[in-house]
């Protein structure tokens, strides 16, 4: 209750400064309760950081080694065995994990201790995006100011911008498409079977288009899309042609500001009427992945 009362009682400049001293990032936090959520995870990722070594464990007796790389042209956190890092011999599963729009490729690097009680064995890949035109980290061309008029449309608006293809969309596809190959044979020609493709927000957008536009004879474990939407609709459903049946894991704030809840829920109903397998967990949060979804993201990756 009195961390709670801390943070309330915060300023916005006080709010970014926690944020960014845990190693977050604040840039897609557009109200004061966005920026109050991501205070509250800064908080406990300090908390973790002060009370330990920077390895982790994913299981016992087994060493999280952590490495800076650079996979397609991206520069990359890779957290892994030394087995599995130095290519020796292939992991369970490799989580290709992309951040939001103006954030970092640290912000989830916290995952890999969170999973440590999953059975699997699995490579994690932390990509960078690149600086786009406003001089913000993004993965392709991405307009806040033009999302933001869009929501004060309504659903009409989100819905019309949805349809559009951004600029640098393709030229990141082309991108994403090396990097997964470059992981596959960087690391014991690890198939693309074994790769789970997850993104928060930009990211998660990114990551579902890049599912549906790899080769059809090249289809990923399964997709998390947090706090995302989808985005060029008619060549997603085209694409599903060649995915039928594969396996989403979707979750969203029914309080988020920054991208509507019901973006979820488009997404959920064109897949699904595509042939994707979808599970959807709604939460009562924010622009954020809260706690208590965490394990059922991880439910999801030990399913695969």
């Amino acid at each position: 209750m009195a961390e709670q009362q801390d943070i309330d009682a915060m300023g916005i400049k006080a709010l970014r400064s926690l944020i960014s001293s845990a190693g977050l990032s604040s840039a897609d936090c557009f109200e004061k309760p966005d920026l109050q959520q991501r205070a509250r995870e800064a908080k406990v990722r300090l908390a973790s950081a002060a009370g330990g070594p920077r390895s982790t464990r994913s299981s016992p007796g087994v060493n999280i080694e952590t490495r800076d790389m650079t996979l397609g042209g991206y520069t990359c956190i890779v957290m892994g065995t030394s087995e599995h890092i130095s290519g020796a011999s292939q992991p369970d599963q490799c989580v290709l994990m992309l951040h939001g729009f103006g954030a970092h490729n640290n912000d989830f690097t916290n995952l890999p201790s969170v999973a440590s009680q999953m059975e699997k064995s699995i490579l994690w890949v932390f990509p960078q995006a690149p600086n786009g035109s406003m001089g913000t980290p993004a993965w392709w061309e991405l307009e806040p100011m033009r999302w933001m008029g869009a929501m004060q449309q309504g659903e009409a608006g989100i819905a019309a911008l949805i349809r559009e293809e951004p600029p640098g969309l393709q030229c990141c596809r082309s991108n994403m498409v090396t990097l997964v190959d470059e992981i596959s044979a960087r690391f014991a020609d690890l198939p693309v079977s074994k790769f789970i493709l997850a993104g928060f927000s930009q990211g998660a957008m990114t990551a579902m288009d890049l599912a549906l536009h790899l080769p059809p004879d090249k289809k990923v474990a399964g997709v998390t899309v947090i706090s995302g939407g989808p985005i060029v609709v008619e060549q997603w459903s085209q694409r599903m042609q060649h995915h039928k049946g594969i396996k989403v894991f979707i979750t969203h704030g029914s309080s988020d500001m920054v991208l509507p809840f019901n973006a979820s829920g488009w997404n959920k109903q064109l897949l699904e009427s595509s042939g994707a397998e979808v599970i959807f967990e709604g939460h009562a949060g924010g622009h954020t992945l809260p706690p208590e979804i965490i394990p059922k993201i991880l439910g999801f990756w030990s399913s695969l």
